[in-house]
């Protein structure tokens, strides 16, 4: 049980990683680059109303969500992560950036701290193949969506092969896109989409 307890806090943990939030950044921000342009490109042309919430769940030193945040000013930007090292990390930068529609704060895909219901969009970048339990995940990421929300899972394609494990028995329509779309087959990258049912009228 132990060692199982260990792992999974290692997996969670990215193995040692979350500790180095600055390297962690200048290497991701290198390396993942153009899958973050493309996050933020596909966030701005959903041309979501003002006064939307966009969720950034594993968010890590918070790249992405302050890219969206100044791409989307109208919109309001919301980033968690497990790490309080990679929260501690994007909440300083963004006190920088003087970015007035972002807030950062340590959390749990599986016990997000919203109400159900009150999140227009989120957005998982590279960040699914980290968590201990995929579809406990998802499910709340699902409970927090508003009704026609939607969340979009970036991952590898290794990470997304087989969605059907982890989205059996939501309430929402469900699309893989692999590779993502516009990229060419050798693309290594995929997203999941996860669109939240209407309530009955």
């Amino acid at each position: 049980m132990a060692v199982t307890a260990s792992r999974a806090r290692n997996h969670a943990n990215m193995y040692g990683l979350t500790r180095h939030a600055r390297g962690y950044e200048l290497v991701s921000g290198v390396l993942a680059r153009p899958l973050y342009r493309r996050v933020v490109a596909d966030v701005t042309e959903a041309a979501l109303p003002a006064g939307s919430v966009v969720l950034d769940v594993g968010t890590g030193p918070g790249r992405v969500a302050r890219l969206i945040a100044a791409a989307c000013p109208k919109v309001e930007v919301e980033g968690v992560d497990l790490s309080p090292e990679m929260i501690a990390r994007a909440a300083s930068t963004a006190k920088t950036a003087s970015t007035r529609n972002l807030r950062f704060q340590v959390a749990d895909v599986v016990a997000l701290p919203f109400p159900d219901g009150s999140v227009d969009l989120i957005v998982s970048t590279l960040s699914l193949h980290h968590w201990d339990h995929p579809a406990a995940g998802l499910h709340e990421i699902l409970r927090v969506l508003t009704p026609g929300g939607q969340a979009w899972i970036y991952d590898l394609r290794t990470a997304l092969k087989a969605p059907q494990r982890i989205t059996s028995g939501l309430d929402a329509d469900v699309t893989l896109e692999s590779p993502l779309i516009g990229t060419t087959r050798l693309n290594p990258m995929s997203r999941l989409v996860l669109r939240r049912r209407q309530l009955p009228s």
